[in-house]
């Protein structure tokens, strides 16, 4: 455990991220330019969301809301922000 992560300096989650770019650049997979990424993240969140509410498919998605960081990336928006938007939108409906 690094002495970041004992202070609670850290957010694995955007390690991860920037690991998977950093490895994912070095590979040259990522073939895309900047403005052709949203359409393409737009293409990854609409099949994601068509096994959101599979049962089978529901841990994944606990463990990892994928669903709330891609609206979040296109919509430019924090990801908490996306969170706190569903949770109020399921209280008061």
């Amino acid at each position: 455990m690094s002495t970041e992560e004992e202070l609670g300096n850290f957010d694995p989650m955007e390690y991860l991220i920037r690991s998977v770019y950093r490895f994912m650049a070095k590979m040259e997979s990522f073939k895309l330019s900047a403005k052709s990424i949203k359409p393409e993240l737009e293409k990854l969140l609409l099949k994601l969301k068509q096994h959101e509410n599979n049962r089978l498919e529901t841990r994944a998605f606990l463990y990892l809301d994928v669903i709330s960081w891609l609206e979040s990336k296109i919509s430019n928006v924090a990801v908490q922000d996306i969170i706190r938007g569903e949770f109020l939108t399921s209280v008061k409906g």
